[in-house]
């Protein structure tokens, strides 16, 4: 899987909106929508660490 295939099974998931998601990882869900929507793939490396936090998962798995 890709990153936005990742986020979205993640997200939806655990059962969360975008707002949700974004207000967890402190970004904006506006970026949030355009990588799920494969729109952003300059996904910036902090971003990719804040969103693995709040999975609870590694960037790799993020990633893979």
């Amino acid at each position: 899987m890709s990153l936005p295939e990742n986020l979205r099974r993640l997200r939806m998931t655990d059962g969360h909106s975008v707002e949700e998601v974004a207000r967890g990882a402190g970004v904006p869900p506006a970026l949030i929508q355009a990588v799920e929507n494969g729109r952003r793939e300059d996904v910036p490396p902090r971003v990719v660490r804040a969103l693995a936090r709040h999975f609870r998962i590694t960037e790799a798995e993020l990633l893979a």
